[in-house]
């Protein structure tokens, strides 16, 4: 099965029900907050890959997992017992390690939320990375938004609601969710806006960790992974400083400064 908006497609790899689940689904934005926290879950989880995404418009890049090509945007599904009143018995990760172009977000956006609709999942939570110009001091701050058939949740779960804009994936995927059935909800951590953010990932999945009652989510080796990937990426982008001035890497879409 595939489900198709222009030249967007998300293709089924398995034919199974994800009826009642619970889907968590992480881009590659500030901190790589989104990328860290769904790659954490899929590894711990060992989870099996159930879909995937491709686009004529997509950067010309794909994985290797022990040798054998992957899509960049991937889906995984495991089961799990999650969601609001312990309701699903299944988790769907999605995972993307590129960064589509800001003027396809909204069509992704569409297309994800329709794929989670035709599979019947019940909750779909983002994760983003809000950019930080200093050093965020001890945990990181995590911010929800939601549509208005999620908005139950902020309370429920006593997640903090943001105020202010929201751009970048968030922003698309949540106005895609507008007048929606499926709630939707997004988890926004402060993280360094240079480097992977180990920790600012931890949070959020502590955050979601309510979510998914059944599950124990042991974050603490990412929090100890954390000071030494900041280290060995501030000694690396130290020595790229001068190439980085020459050719200057097109900086990542997030939610940007909206939070007040």
């Amino acid at each position: 099965m595939a489900l198709v908006m222009d030249d967007l497609k998300i293709i089924d790899t398995r034919d199974e029900s994800l009826k009642g689940a619970m889907m968590v689904i992480g881009f590659p934005t500030h901190g790589l907050v989104g990328s860290v926290a769904a790659s954490y879950l899929v590894h711990a989880l060992d989870m099996t890959n159930v879909a995937y995404m491709v686009s004529e418009e997509f950067p010309p890049t794909v994985i290797m997992e022990e040798g054998v090509v992957s899509a960049p945007v991937r889906f995984y599904a495991s089961k799990v017992v999650c969601g609001v009143d312990r309701r699903c018995e299944q988790l769907v990760v999605g995972i993307s390690d590129i960064q589509p172009p800001p003027e396809m977000l909204n069509r992704l956006s569409r297309l994800l939320i329709d794929w989670t609709e035709a599979k019947g999942i019940e909750l779909l939570v983002a994760v983003e990375g809000q950019p930080m110009d200093e050093e965020v001091r001890g945990d990181a701050r995590v911010v929800a938004m939601a549509n208005r058939a999620a908005a139950p949740l902020l309370a429920k779960y006593h997640f903090e609601p943001a105020n202010g804009v929201v751009t970048g994936f968030a922003g698309g995927l949540l106005l895609s969710a507008i007048g929606r059935q499926t709630p939707v909800l997004c988890l926004v951590a402060q993280a360094h806006k240079d480097y992977p953010d180990a920790r600012a990932a931890a949070k959020v999945i502590e955050t979601i960790n309510p979510l998914v009652p059944m599950l124990v989510l042991d974050t603490k080796p990412l929090r100890e992974k954390a000071a030494e990937i900041e280290g060995e990426v501030r000694h690396s982008l130290q020595q790229q400083q001068q190439s980085m001035a020459k050719i200057r890497t097109p900086e990542t879409s997030g939610p940007g400064e909206m939070y007040r």
